[in-house]
Formats: structure tokens, sequence, C-alpha cells
């Protein structure tokens, strides 16, 4: 499972100028030993992505019943 993980390649971060792998694949015990995914900081998220305008739902259409 380790080897199609590495397959899959790296990501580049532009802002932090490293490559981080694309998948990772952590057992319980390394998560629960400290060991993290290596990603890029969490600052840089709100940095990179503009904020998408709100959408607004569709009205609801109200139907007629047959024959009236």
């Amino acid at each position: 499972m380790r080897t199609e993980a590495a397959s899959a390649g790296f990501y580049h971060s532009p802002g932090w100028n490293r490559n981080y792998p694309r998948l990772q694949v952590l057992t319980v015990a390394e998560l629960l030993e400290g060991q993290g995914i290596e990603m890029p900081p969490l600052r840089q998220v709100s940095q990179t992505f503009r904020k998408a305008p709100k959408a607004e739902p569709d009205k609801p259409v109200q139907q007629t019943l047959p024959g009236t």
C-alpha cells in the first residue's frame, strides 16, 4: 500500500518551495506515537485560495395540483 501511495508523486508548495507526498499512509500506532502527515502549514491555505462568494439557494416553486 505504501508503494502505491509513493507512486502518486509529490505536491510542490510554491509558497514554501517544498515537496509534500500527495498520498500518505499512516497506521494507528504511528499516529499514537505522534507522527503526523507532511503538509504545508495551515496558515498558507487562506493565502493560497480566495474565498468563493456564498451561494444563494434557489427559491422553491409552488407546484399546482392537476385539474385546478
